[in-house]
């Protein structure tokens, strides 16, 4: 199966010791493994960790929720988007969307697979 690598914001990392005990869990919420590698970003501040993941998540659970979307203006605009801005999650667009703030900020459903 086809992976890809990214990495991930996980706060401030202050040592190897640190990643070694942190990045697994952070790569893991994101469905991934930790590729061993890790940079500070901001200087007690954040960091970021080295995460692989696979293209398309498998498994025989599901979990739905609620994703930031950033302002999506109609349905029109959230079926465009929303694919992408799922994706973008790691997961799946249910096709249902709702705005939380006018203008602001709208939220889509996804699955997560896993």
């Amino acid at each position: 199966m086809s992976t890809f690598k990214l990495d991930i914001p996980g706060g401030p990392i202050w040592n190897d010791e640190d990643a070694k005990e942190k990045a697994p869990r952070i790569a893991a919420a994101h469905q991934g493994k930790w590729n061993g590698q890790w940079t500070t970003t901001n200087p007690n501040e954040m960091s970021v960790v080295g995460v692989e993941l696979q293209v398309e998540n498998t498994g025989a659970n599901h979990f739905i929720t609620d994703v930031l979307a950033g302002p999506l203006w109609n349905d029109a605009d959230a079926q465009k988007y929303g694919p992408a801005i799922a994706a973008s999650y790691g997961a799946e667009f249910t096709g249902q969307w709702k705005t939380i703030k006018e203008g602001v900020m709208s939220v889509i459903g996804v699955k997560f697979t896993y």
